[in-house]
């Protein structure tokens, strides 16, 4: 009978400790999580503030539409809009049309030496590291040479060439679990390249495709030091159109944040709808048995 008990109060004590570590564990993450979501929330609720509430802060505020009106009215706004829109959506298509098969080649291509896929792939994971500031003088003064400054064509090719790499990087990846062994006997039926690689391969790895993709649009929706130095006022993105509003019309922190919500608010949306298809593209691949 007390050996009974003691068990009992020892399952008692152990199921104790787990709810007490699991309380101060979830306690803990929302701490952290309300920390890093405040400046977004508080970004957020200033948009709907007057200009004085919003620079005195204020707890208690009755909320106004007005800033929006404002910033949304900004005819500028809207050309930044489309700017960023055609960046995200061209570079995008070309990243992936192009990183996609380079990505394949490197996996499932043969070369003469065989360093030689390594050495491209090593390349290729080296140039993302490359920072954009260690290539700005360069680049400026070709594009200046070539007239591609303050031209959308011109901030599309150095968006593409940026982040071809992180594309070629991830789908290496997913390709490199591909079993060879598919290809092969789609080799003997008579496949070709070609088609081993749009009828099996592509749809094989359509989540690392997914992944790749929506990482790639955020970089470049979220990109500003290229934009910034290589832009003026006809190619320049949403990015650019932030800094420059807050230098032309000064510390008005009700129109910044009702002009960042509206900037993160795409990205968050997209971002929320494809959220299992982008966990699932990268973290496919990260255990192997």
């Amino acid at each position: 009978m007390n050996d009974n008990r003691t068990i009992e109060e020892l399952n008692r004590s152990i199921r104790l400790k787990k709810t007490v570590n699991t309380t101060f564990l979830t306690i803990f993450i929302f701490a952290i999580a309300i920390i890093y979501f405040w400046p977004i929330l508080y970004m957020f609720l200033s948009a709907f503030k007057t200009e004085h509430d919003a620079v005195s802060p204020a707890i208690f505020f009755t909320p106004t539409l007005e800033t929006f009106k404002k910033v949304l009215g900004d005819r500028n706004m809207i050309g930044y809009l489309f700017n960023s829109l055609f960046q995200v959506i061209a570079g995008t298509l070309l990243c992936l049309l192009l990183g996609v098969p380079a990505a394949f080649a490197l996996v499932f291509g043969k070369f003469k030496k065989r360093a030689t896929n390594a050495n491209v792939h090593l390349w290729f994971i080296t140039t993302i590291l490359l920072p954009p500031v260690a290539v700005i003088v360069p680049l400026y003064t070709l594009f200046q040479y070539l007239n591609l400054i303050d031209k959308p064509i011109g901030l599309l090719i150095i968006y593409v060439g940026f982040h071809v790499p992180i594309v070629v990087w991830m789908m290496h990846s997913f390709f490199s679990d591909v079993p060879l062994s598919i290809l092969e006997a789609a080799d003997i039926d008579g496949c070709s390249r070609f088609q081993q690689f749009f009828l099996i391969a592509v749809p094989l790895v359509r989540t690392g495709i997914v992944a790749s993709g929506l990482l790639v649009a955020v970089f470049m929706w979220n990109e500003f030091f290229l934009a910034f130095n290589l832009t003026g006022n006809e190619a320049a993105t949403l990015p650019v159109y932030m800094a420059r509003f807050r230098e032309q019309q000064g510390m008005f922190v009700a129109q910044l944040s009702a002009a960042s919500t509206v900037v993160i608010l795409p990205a968050v949306i997209f971002g929320w709808l494809s959220q299992k298809s982008l966990v699932k593209g990268l973290t496919a691949g990260a255990v192997k048995g």
